[in-house]
């Protein structure tokens, strides 16, 4: 009587399998026993549904439909009739008898199915969760000439997450195989149930003598490219082609863009052209040479130090500027005409027309409309009209944009903003007052605009904001990210706004926004102006009078040292020869020295601004 061979195999959701978990396969001498101990079944879109206990059925040997192996796995499929619903299973990491030792599977191996099982799931689950935080994490933390721009670091966000899917999808393939012991079992297996089915080899049908002779199979075809004869490396094939499709396409790809970013970054790391010192070129000339020329580079190094006067050290936050010398309001009000106008200036649209309303009955001559820009709140009282009186005083109205930016870091919530309009009678008194009352209900964030249409008679407004004082500590200041995106705000006045914000904070990129605001128009270019020269690399500032002389901080927030400059007077008007002063000083990168200057005259310059000796 033959003994009955049983193991215990974990089956794994791949394939066209229907269950899941730890099973038990026992050959008997009849049929084919199947023990499902911790088995829930399998579908694809559904949940699992787990066995309360286990459960253990027979299947005549007649009832095995397919047998085959797949990579390291082994694909046991039973006639649906004899058994339901568990009847298709994909096997792997085989536990039990080794072949030729009498027994049965121990509880034992049953727990270690369980917990390769428990294994499995915990690295699948693990593939899908941590590859893409790994690869934001690795993108941000690596340096620059490794990954830069934004290609570049979404390159390797992708690439390092990629790897980590793989990685893991391979572990969780190392835990579902059990190494040489479980393909020895596996392949006994096999055997057995071949042998019990009538399909036995021509190895056990020499060992077993008496035995039947096993049925004659044609031979298996030979693979391409192999020479017929020679049996194919059981290492190759059981590693190669056990991988799935999408690994053995991925893993070739992720190993060549491994290489190709390693090659780019050695190449940008030592392989880059450096500027080659002038000691060492000269050196290429001869060694006498060179001695002489860095002994003469030297002596002029130390004679041009010599003749440089010394300064303090000091350090700038931003330029002296008339923009914020008296500090930047945490509410901004900009008005403007239309979306094009950067001006900043509100202006009332005049006319003349009847005497005011007091005065309506003294005024009967004079109907004549002198429609136009005035610029101003209107006539003066005591003007000689055509007729030789007081000539009455100019109407208008207000038809303007008004826009409110936040410049703190912390919202603003439920402001308002009171507009009060009038106009002036022929005593010059103040008449005819309406209010306007604006509202914003929420919070306005930090470095965001609103904006309102004001329409109201007058020829002179007063506006008083809801929320009143100027940024400190305790405010704070919005991002210049924030202010960033307010230079592609649609009106030009809030545009403008953007870049001063930007120059006050000293980003880089108030640069480029106020290149994206040329041209300018004659009403903006002393704002420009002042923009401009608040965003030089070499700007001015803690500019005082003291005893009679003037002292500033010349500050250097360029790249390269800057040596020789001139501070000169910005102009504020025509007709005046601006002042300057040249510094013989060296002034080093992001570092600034305080100068002492004599000062013709009593009046401090307004605004300053340094450029180069040779302009």
């Amino acid at each position: 009587m033959a003994r009955a061979f049983s193991v215990a195999a974990l089956a794994i959701a791949e394939g066209g399998a229907n269950a899941v978990g730890a099973v038990r396969f026992t050959c008997a001498e009849a049929e084919l026993e199947v023990e499902l101990v911790r088995v829930a079944g399998y579908a694809e879109g559904f949940a699992l549904g787990a066995v309360a206990a286990p459960v253990r059925f027979g299947v005549p040997y007649t009832a095995i439909r397919g047998l085959f192996r797949r990579g390291k796995a082994l694909c046991v499929a039973l006639d649906p009739s004899a058994c339901s619903p568990h009847n298709c299973f994909v096997l792997a990491r085989f536990e039990g008898d080794l072949p030729g030792v009498p027994g049965v599977t121990s509880p034992a191996a049953m727990e270690a199915m369980e917990s390769a099982y428990r294994a499995r799931l915990n690295a699948r689950m693990a593939s899908w969760i941590a590859p893409a935080p790994l690869g934001v994490l690795a993108a941000s933390l690596s340096p620059d000439y490794l990954a830069s721009g934004p290609l570049g670091t979404a390159s390797l966000a992708c690439l390092v997450a990629l790897a980590t899917w793989l990685a893991l999808r391979f572990v969780a393939r190392l835990a579902t195989w059990g190494g040489p012991p479980s393909d020895r079992l596996r392949d006994a297996l096999v055997a057995e149930m071949s042998s019990r089915m009538g399909f036995a080899s021509e190895r056990l049908a020499a060992s077993s003598p008496g035995s039947p002779a096993a049925p004659v199979f044609a031979p298996r075809p030979t693979p391409l490219g192999e020479r017929p004869g020679r049996e194919p490396r059981r290492g190759v094939e059981e590693g190669i082609d056990a991988l799935p499709l999408r690994a053995r396409v991925l893993v070739p790809a992720a190993l060549a863009v491994i290489g190709i970013v390693a090659t780019m970054a050695f190449v940008q790391r030592f392989a880059a052209p450096r500027d080659q010192p002038p000691a060492e070129r000269q050196a290429a000339r001869g060694v006498g040479q060179a001695t002489r020329g860095a002994t003469a580079a030297l002596l002029a190094g130390e004679v041009r130090e010599r003749a440089e006067p010394s300064f303090p050290h000091c350090l700038c936050d931003r330029a002296d500027s008339p923009l914020w010398r008296a500090g930047v309001p945490i509410l901004s009000l900009l008005g403007s005409t239309g979306p094009d106008d950067g001006a900043g200036v509100i202006a009332p649209i005049l006319r003349r027309d009847r005497a005011d309303d007091d005065a309506e009955s003294e005024a009967g001559a004079g109907q004549g409309d002198a429609a136009g820009e005035q610029g101003d709140a209107g006539a003066e009282p005591g003007d000689a009209g055509r007729d030789g009186g007081v000539a009455r005083p100019a109407r208008g109205r207000y038809d303007f944009e008004l826009a409110v930016v936040n410049n703190s870091g912390a919202p603003v919530s439920d402001f308002r903003v009171l507009l009060t309009f009038a106009r002036r009678d022929r005593r010059g008194e103040r008449a005819g007052i309406t209010e306007r009352g604006l509202f914003w209900e929420g919070a306005l964030g930090p470095g965001r605009a609103v904006k309102w249409h004001v329409e109201a008679p007058g020829t002179e407004v007063k506006i008083e904001p809801g929320v009143t004082g100027m940024l400190d500590g305790e405010t704070g200041v919005a991002s210049p990210d924030a202010f960033f995106q307010l230079t592609r705000a649609r009106y030009r006045v809030v545009r403008i706004h953007a870049a001063m914000m930007l120059a006050w904070l000293r980003d880089p990129r108030a640069r480029d926004a106020l290149v994206a605001l040329l041209p300018a128009a004659p009403a903006e270019e002393a704002m420009l102006g002042r923009i401009r020269r608040a965003t030089a690399d070499v700007i001015p500032c803690s500019a005082a009078v003291v005893e009679g002389r003037l002292r500033a901080c010349l500050f250097n927030g360029g790249v390269n040292p800057v040596r020789g400059v001139t501070l000169r007077e910005v102009a504020a008007g025509e007709g005046g020869a601006p002042r300057s002063w040249p510094v013989a000083a060296t002034l080093p990168v992001h570092e600034g020295v305080e100068v002492t200057l004599p000062l013709e005259g009593s009046a401090a310059p307004e605004e300053l601004e340094v450029v180069p000796q040779e302009r």
